[in-house]
């Protein structure tokens, strides 16, 4: 199978069809929270990638259960939740806080991004199990 062929196969076209939607949503949502709470603390990013790691634990059990085919799997956690979340915004977010010495602010969003993120994808994952229990 050619590249072109695999690209415009399902895993491919779910995988890109899911990112765009995240990315987009990221983008809508992530204006709104920042739009709400000001421009002092990455919050929008913040959120986002917390929302993302519950949604991605959630849809990972989902799948591992069977209650979530594969192909839902690529559109929603490798598609969806991959172009939703922003880490690689984080890590700019977080380099620019500590290039403007705020400390106290870059651990607190460095910590709680990966503290609550795990928790976060622990607790989508431990709901998913029970949703189909």
């Amino acid at each position: 199978m050619s590249f072109w062929q695999s690209f415009f196969s399902n895993r491919y076209l779910l995988i890109f069809l899911g990112g765009a939607v995240g990315s987009v949503l990221r983008y809508g949502l992530g204006s709104l929270i920042q739009s709400g709470l000001g421009s002092g603390f990455p919050w929008s990013t913040l959120t986002v990638n917390l929302l993302g790691s519950f949604l991605i634990g959630l849809v990972l059990r989902l799948s591992a259960e069977g209650a979530v085919s594969q192909e839902g799997r690529f559109l929603l956690a490798m598609g969806f939740c991959g172009g939703f979340t922003t880490f690689s915004t984080l890590s700019w977010e977080a380099l620019g806080l500590l290039q403007d010495r705020q400390w106290v602010s870059w651990m607190l969003y460095t910590q709680l991004s990966l503290l609550l993120g795990l928790l976060l994808t622990w607790l989508g994952y431990s709901l998913g199990g029970r949703m189909v229990a």
